[in-house]
């Protein structure tokens, strides 16, 4: 008999798998006790961390335990500050209190303000009432919102036009920003030189100047649709008269009559009031053309 009988010989092809077996093993284990894989499984196995997470007891209670301890320290933080300051936030929230039949209506109100109405705002207890009850009372969500859509807008037609870079919507929103603080800084000094004490307050004030957004969103539409110089110019005159009216109904009250409630013009003090309410409304028209000049391409 031959002593090379095939079957009397190792089986050769073997040897590969049990060494491709032995390195699967040693790989996976290897993969397993990784730093990136430490605490994750292999990613030939079925994923059940969020199914874990989901149905563990405790960490819902842990989570109800951070909740209820984050609510207590800001009802702490907020019972440290100062009665003025507690007085501020309460105040902002007033500003915030609309709902979406006051956005539409004060919307078409700056828009078209020509029509006859009581520009009077309603009062409850000698307090204002929110928003939401009364389309005359300022807010800040229009004026918030207007100002990012601005910002939005401007990057819009930038790229249209080909001049668009990433960093111009953050030098746009900082530009928003710092001429908001120098318009308000400015009438506040105005209002301190001239000891001008009226009903407006800053709160006010900040509302009213930040609705002149819309009518910026407003104007540089009215050139992205028609690509018109002469478009331009006709919507930014209509768009500055209905601000400036909108704001002088708005403000009359307010700035022409004093704190202690007498009747307007009987100050000698009333002249300064009427220079004073014709600067705040005439500044917004020129802010109006100063956002919206360089997006136009003749």
């Amino acid at each position: 008999m031959d002593s090379s009988d095939p079957m009397d010989r190792p089986t050769a092809p073997f040897q590969p798998r049990t060494t491709e077996l032995n390195a699967h093993s040693t790989s996976s284990a290897n993969a397993f006790f990784s730093p990136q894989t430490a605490f994750y499984p292999p990613s030939n196995q079925p994923i059940h961390g969020m199914e874990l997470l989901t149905n563990n007891p405790f960490l819902h209670v842990g989570m109800k335990a951070v909740g209820d301890g984050m609510k207590d320290i800001t009802g702490k933080t907020v019972n440290m500050l100062p009665d003025d300051m507690k007085k501020s936030l309460s105040s902002i929230r007033y500003y915030f209190a609309v709902d979406q039949a006051y956005v539409f209506k004060k919307l078409w109100l700056i828009l078209f303000p020509f029509r006859p109405r009581n520009w009077s705002l309603n009062y409850s207890a000698d307090e204002p009432v929110p928003p939401r009850v009364d389309t005359n009372a300022p807010d800040y969500y229009i004026p918030l919102m207007s100002a990012m859509t601005y910002v939005l807008v401007v990057g819009l037609v930038l790229g249209i036009q080909n001049r668009f870079t990433p960093e111009q919507l953050g030098a746009h929103a900082f530009s928003v920003l710092v001429w908001n603080l120098i318009e308000l800084c400015f009438i506040r000094f105005i209002f301190y030189i001239f000891s001008i004490q009226s009903k407006l307050r800053t709160f006010d004030l900040i509302a009213y100047c930040g609705y002149k957004y819309v009518g910026m969103i407003a104007v540089i539409f009215s050139y992205l649709i028609t690509h018109s110089v002469f478009i331009y110019y006709c919507s930014l005159l209509y768009i500055n008269l209905s601000i400036s009216y909108f704001l002088m109904k708005c403000l009359r009250l307010q700035i022409l009559s004093d704190t202690g409630g007498s009747q307007m013009y009987n100050s000698s003090r009333s002249k300064r009031r009427i220079y004073l309410l014709l600067l705040v409304v005439c500044i917004q028209p020129v802010f109006i053309w100063y956002f919206t000049r360089h997006l136009i391409v003749s």
